[in-house]
């Protein structure tokens, strides 16, 4: 059984704002906006902040912690 590397993905619960939100009321701002059709066609973005791709996101999580996992040093390696 190969060990468990850390962090993991565990629960996915929503889209992360677009980038140009900046600021934690500027990602309620446009969840606000974007229900208006007006503003919708306006900000000319198809956002759905509860379309989330559970696997691509677990192979992101996944390539970063192995990144960033403590490496084995030589003594360490030795003994294994």
């Amino acid at each position: 059984m190969s060990p468990v590397i850390y962090p993991r993905l565990v629960d996915v619960t929503g889209r992360c704002p677009p980038e140009d939100c900046t600021v934690p009321w500027g990602y309620a701002e446009l969840l606000d906006a974007i229900k208006d059709p007006e503003l919708t066609e306006w900000i000319g973005v198809d956002f759905d902040r509860d379309a989330v791709d559970p696997e691509w996101l677990t192979a992101d999580v996944v390539s970063l912690a192995k990144k960033w996992s403590r490496k084995p040093t030589a003594k360490e390696a030795r003994r294994a």
